[in-house]
């Protein structure tokens, strides 16, 4: 269904028995239009699962994106912090979370709110969003926080030359078209780059804060050097080549032959727990969600290593824990309500605890960095913390002018001075409150936890949690829907995650 644009409108025309009919041509198709041929993709290799883009992406945060519970409260609460700003804020934060529908406002020079999200908007970062962003601009500053352009001439981005393009034009009007930037990391960073406006207590601009930098802090990493991008991890190929595509009553079409790389549509990430809020919310894709979290334990299991080394003295035991990012950025990275500590446990013979630290269920809050545990009131806590104009702390993203806080695990290969696009600072994704401790080095962070004479057996665990109590506090206190919605789901899925668990034998 070729197009044509009059009067600032695009038109889809199409040969039918009774003439032409013309139709106005959306911008955006749902992604149940594209899963006529992406949803049913066996793997070519051991498993045979089913591997289709949209099959794999309906249980991704990406798809629930606009749902998200814990987004949706969270916007309620900053709009409601900043009632002078909530305009900007809602349609800043529905730029990322409902690109599809908002998209269109920018189009109209308006402001998109919560309350207009409709089912398009809902079905968050979609198919003909992400493979419609042209590379125009990608890895410019002026392209984060939701700076993608979209053009007016249905072409569908992929990486493949000579796409067979009949079935899609004939079915959806796009032309697929290949170019190698849909396998950039840049694409992913337009929206994996968040800066916002630091506002004061009267609501007035003062400056602004990169409040999200994945992308950045792949950027200064080793992975950016060695060529390895987000999609890398986010989207593995197949281990063989697939069809991309199948006819929508099942099968290849007839003149493809299986591609490769085929990337895996189901951006796992290190969401368990967002996507059990999700299938309690949503219990019609509880199956696909439940596999999601599948996927994102998975992904946590294999994002550090723990290694353990001890030395026995005359008034007790040291043992050094060294904490390992085998990510390409920062470790927990992104929103800064995530955090990563360690839970050491010290047993004497008889199996009992004689040394704690970090265990769940006991509050951790306000922890510096450490470079040596002495104390079970010491807990060794990765986050990030934010600080207002007057330095004092806040979980408010409009009022964060600075890090008070920043000792998350920077990748291997992590240069501070890097240059970011733009001449952005590269203090920026540089680390806070480390100090001077050598130990905290690109790639891994070592410390040192002193235990009495009597422990025979340390285990150290790595604990994960996407929303520490604190940052849910302020989402759940609202007095509307998304609000009480929250912070039920909270209540019954705010635990943190086992990321990996190590021993170690300290009797000699």
């Amino acid at each position: 269904m070729p197009t044509l644009e009059c009067g600032g409108v695009r038109w889809r025309f199409a040969v039918a028995l009774c003439g032409l009919v013309l139709s106005a041509a959306p911008r955006f198709e749902s992604a149940g239009v594209c899963s006529l041929c992406h949803s049913r993709i066996p793997d070519p290799g051991a498993g045979r699962q089913n591997v289709a883009p949209h099959a794999l992406w309906r249980g991704s945060m990406k798809a629930n994106s606009a749902r998200d519970p814990y987004w949706k409260a969270k916007v309620r609460e900053e709009a409601a912090l900043n009632p002078s700003a909530a305009a900007i804020i809602e349609d800043t934060c529905l730029s990322c979370h409902a690109p599809m529908q908002q998209y269109e406002y920018r189009g109209r020079r308006t402001r998109m709110r919560l309350a207009n999200l409709d089912s398009n908007g809902e079905e968050g970062v979609t198919c003909t969003v992400c493979h419609q962003i042209q590379s125009v601009g990608l890895g410019r500053k002026s392209s984060f926080t939701a700076g993608f352009v979209i053009g007016s001439d249905d072409r569908i981005f992929g990486p493949h030359a000579d796409p067979f393009a009949m079935p899609m034009m004939h079915h959806t009007g796009y032309i697929p078209t290949q170019s190698k930037h849909v396998l950039d990391s840049s694409l992913c960073g337009s929206c994996h780059t968040v800066i916002t406006p630091t506002l004061d207590a009267d609501g007035r601009i003062a400056g602004e804060f990169v409040e999200q930098a994945p992308y950045l802090e792949w950027l200064a990493s080793a992975y950016a050097s060695e060529g390895r991008a987000c999609q890398s991890c986010h989207m593995p190929v197949l281990d063989e080549p697939s069809y991309i595509a199948h006819r929508p009553p099942g099968g290849p079409f007839p003149p493809t032959s299986p591609r490769s790389p085929f990337g895996r549509h189901s951006f796992a990430g290190a969401n368990v727990r967002g996507a059990a809020m999700l299938a309690a919310l949503l219990p019609g894709q509880a199956d696909v969600l439940q596999l999601a979290g599948a996927r994102a334990a998975d992904m946590l299991s294999r994002a550090v290593s723990l290694k353990l080394a001890s030395k026995r003295g005359q008034d007790g035991a040291e043992v050094a824990v060294e904490v390992r990012n085998l990510t390409g950025h920062k470790l927990p990275t992104a929103y800064p309500s995530r955090r990563i500590w360690l839970h050491l446990t010290a047993l004497d013979a008889q199996g009992r605890t004689v040394f704690e630290s970090g265990a769940p269920g006991t509050p951790i809050v306000d922890q510096p960095h450490y470079r040596r545990i002495s104390s079970a009131r010491q807990t060794m806590v990765y986050e990030a913390e934010h600080a207002d104009l007057s330095g004092g702390p806040t979980h408010s993203l409009l009022r964060a002018a600075a890090y008070r806080k920043d000792n998350r695990i920077l990748p291997r290969g992590f240069v501070s001075e890097t240059r970011l696009p733009d001449a952005m600072p590269a203090s920026s994704i540089a680390p806070v409150g480390v100090g001077a401790d050598p130990d905290f080095l690109p790639g891994s962070d070592r410390v040192i936890y002193q235990i009495p004479a009597s422990a025979v057996r340390v285990a150290v665990e790595a604990l994960y949690q996407s929303i520490k109590p604190d940052h849910a506090a302020g989402p759940s206190a609202g007095d509307n829907s998304d609000a009480k919605r929250f912070g039920e789901l909270y209540r019954r899925n705010g635990d943190p995650v086992v990321m990996t668990k190590v021993e170690l034998d300290v009797a000699r």
